[in-house]
């Protein structure tokens, strides 16, 4: 079983760079597509699906569970981001808060879920970047479309990642953060 599971691994790594960029299957659900102009971060409230984004435009909160803009402050980045310790005050719902972010200054989100679910970023043809979600059992099937999906190829990443709660899962580039959940 080991071998086979070596040799499947061998050709999906091989096919990975071929898939086409689809959604995440079911039971990911497309909650939004928020335009967000010079999007510099991103980064999840502990233990929430509450998104704070940090752009060159002031700072938004996401509901990554509905896909609503549930607050929005435009002032532009200042003594509230800190991107030397990677985080940044909270706004509306987070308000009082720190939380890490992820994005240009560096960090990252969680790439992995309590039931699996992995995610990788992987660069196959410089400068876009690709992002990859596995199932749990990803390496047992030979076939790399039904373990893996290539779920965004972008030259402008700026961070990928689950919530806390794994329930939701985030694309964020230099233009625009896309949302999926499942229940």
């Amino acid at each position: 079983m080991a071998r086979d599971i070596w040799l499947n691994m061998q050709v999906i790594s091989e096919t990975l760079p071929f898939l086409p960029v689809a959604p995440p299957p079911d039971p990911w659900i497309r909650k939004a597509c928020r335009a967000v102009g010079g999007l510099r971060e991103v980064g999840f409230a502990p233990g929430s699906d509450l998104l704070l984004v940090v752009s060159s435009q002031g700072r938004g909160v996401v509901d990554c569970l509905t896909g609503e803009l549930v607050a929005r402050e435009r002032e532009v980045p200042y003594d509230w981001v800190d991107e030397r310790e990677l985080l940044a005050e909270g706004i509306g719902p987070l308000k009082g808060q720190r939380i890490r972010i992820a994005g240009l200054a560096g960090g990252g989100l969680a790439l992995g879920t309590a039931d699996g679910l992995r995610l990788e970023i992987e660069t196959f043809s410089h400068p876009e970047r690709c992002v990859i979600l596995k199932r749990s059992d990803w390496a047992e099937w030979p076939d790399a479309e039904k373990g893996c999906s290539k779920i965004a190829a972008d030259s402008s990443l700026r961070a990928a990642g689950f919530s806390p709660t794994g329930r939701s899962l985030v694309i964020a580039t230099s233009s625009e953060v896309i949302v999926y959940g499942r229940p």
